[in-house]
């Protein structure tokens, strides 16, 4: 494995070989490399809808936000969890709508300045 990562495929096997052993870093081969990277490293690779992702730039801080949309594929919630997880959509809607307007309360005062 070269220092010089081209590809995520290969960027998400060095950071794997790092958390490795020294001594078992050379007994995986080029196929247990690969099947390993296939079941654990594309876990965030999939297409979606929307794919929005911005940096805001703050007097005091830089941020970034993104936002995901696209169709679930998990299976359907028990009736038991679901009061609980309304009250978590309840605060991340929250969270998200406060950050969606610090996104563009920062834009305005960008294109203002300007």
């Amino acid at each position: 494995m070269t220092p010089a990562c081209r590809t995520p495929a290969d960027a998400f096997i060095a950071r794997f070989l790092a958390r490795v052993p020294a001594d078992l870093r050379d007994s995986f081969t080029c196929d247990q490399l690969t099947t390993i990277q296939r079941a654990f490293g594309m876990r965030y690779t999939m297409e979606h809808a929307l794919d929005l992702r911005r940096h805001v730039r703050l007097p005091w801080a830089r941020y970034y936000l993104v936002v995901l949309c696209g169709r679930d594929y998990r299976p359907r919630e028990t009736a038991s969890r679901r009061p609980i997880r309304f009250l978590r959509w309840r605060y991340a809607a929250a969270l998200a709508a406060l950050a969606v307007g610090v996104a563009l309360v920062a834009e305005i005062a960008l294109v203002v300045a300007i």
